[in-house]
């Protein structure tokens, strides 16, 4: 994260009034208790908001910090304005008039500054190991491109059909984080619905859902699956979600932090009124030294909106369609 100067002092007043705000609501905290459904598990139900400015890794400029005080996030922290602005000065996708290509910042859903966890600014999700690093092994990202060059469709033209274009293009998952779940530049809600027997838990983005049964066992034949198969139980005030199995493809076509062979346990409790805390721990010995743990706070949601994509993936037949008549234009001119 680059240390930009000047910061605007409405900023800081911001960040200082947000966090006795946020002070005062966890002293209240303590007499909080932890709603349960009528069935009487923990009530983690709801729409959720995981917007932040915190980065997964710790950036060095912080000096090892994971809480930093309201004063020093308005020293090494960018406005919004001036990120947005310092985006468009590198060339990046970013709002502004001179990058017709890029969302304007009306889209751009980041907030203004990191996100907190019991009333503390954080300087990164993960909290383990305390350095807030990811532990790749010393062979971890060889294996990773090994395992995406597997199933990759390199001998694929991007216009000769379908998979030649990411799984986010298709409209198969999304290009964001979303197990584990960390921000990206918008769209980042998710909904939490409970039955005694089953948990949905669904993402804004591409409008992924995962059903999860509650007290089940893991398949002995499990089929591998987009954001893999999930399991999940009650562990006093927490609803614990255990997943695996992810398809193959989802690695060599898809982001995140794991290869196929992951097993990640999320947790999610309600810490205090309309806050929902969330933590996930990866395991991946294909990957990493260690197991990792992330750990933010998911406000309550103003409400999810339809993800259309592609608006139902009309956009995919014109692509191809079109580059077949530049396919035919090009053969009768050879001709």
């Amino acid at each position: 994260m680059t240390m930009l100067n000047g910061t605007p002092r409405n900023f800081l007043r911001l960040a200082l009034s947000g966090s006795a705000m946020l002070a005062c609501t966890i002293a209240l905290a303590n007499d909080f208790e932890v709603p349960r459904t009528s069935w009487g598990v923990p009530d983690v139900q709801g729409m959720w908001d995981y917007s932040s400015r915190t980065s997964m890794e710790r950036s060095p400029v912080f000096e090892g910090a994971l809480v930093i005080s309201p004063e020093r996030m308005a020293e090494l922290v960018p406005s919004f304005e001036q990120w947005a602005e310092a985006l468009e000065a590198t060339g990046a996708e970013a709002p502004g008039p001179d990058n017709v290509g890029a969302y304007n910042s009306f889209w751009i859903d980041i907030r203004d500054g990191l996100g907190s966890v019991d009333g503390e600014l954080r300087t990164s999700f993960v909290i383990y190991p305390e350095d807030g690093r990811i532990p790749w092994r010393e062979d971890g990202r060889d294996n990773r491109n090994a395992q995406r060059a597997r199933m990759n469709y390199d001998h694929i033209e991007k216009n000769a059909g379908p998979e030649g274009f990411p799984l986010s293009e298709r409209c198969l998952i999304s290009f964001s984080s979303v197990i584990p779940f960390t921000p990206s530049l918008y769209n980042n809600n998710m909904q939490i619905v409970q039955s005694p027997t089953h948990v949905v838990i669904m993402a804004e983005m591409v409008n992924d859902a995962r059903i999860v049964p509650i007290d089940a066992e893991f398949s002995k034949n499990m089929i591998p699956k987009w954001h893999g198969n999930s399991v999940g139980y009650y562990e006093g005030d927490e609803l614990v979600v255990v997943t695996k199995g992810f398809h193959p493809l989802q690695v060599a076509r898809g982001g995140g932090y794991t290869s196929e062979n992951a097993t990640i346990t999320e947790r999610f409790r309600i810490s205090r009124e309309n806050v929902l805390n969330y933590k996930f721990t990866i395991e991946d010995p294909d990957l990493y030294r260690e197991a990792w743990t992330g750990e933010l706070e998911m406000k309550q949601s103003e409400g999810i909106y339809e993800y259309a994509c592609h608006e139902g993936n009309y956009a995919m037949p014109g692509i191809l369609a079109g580059a077949r008549l530049e396919e035919a234009a090009q053969a009768q001119s050879s001709n």
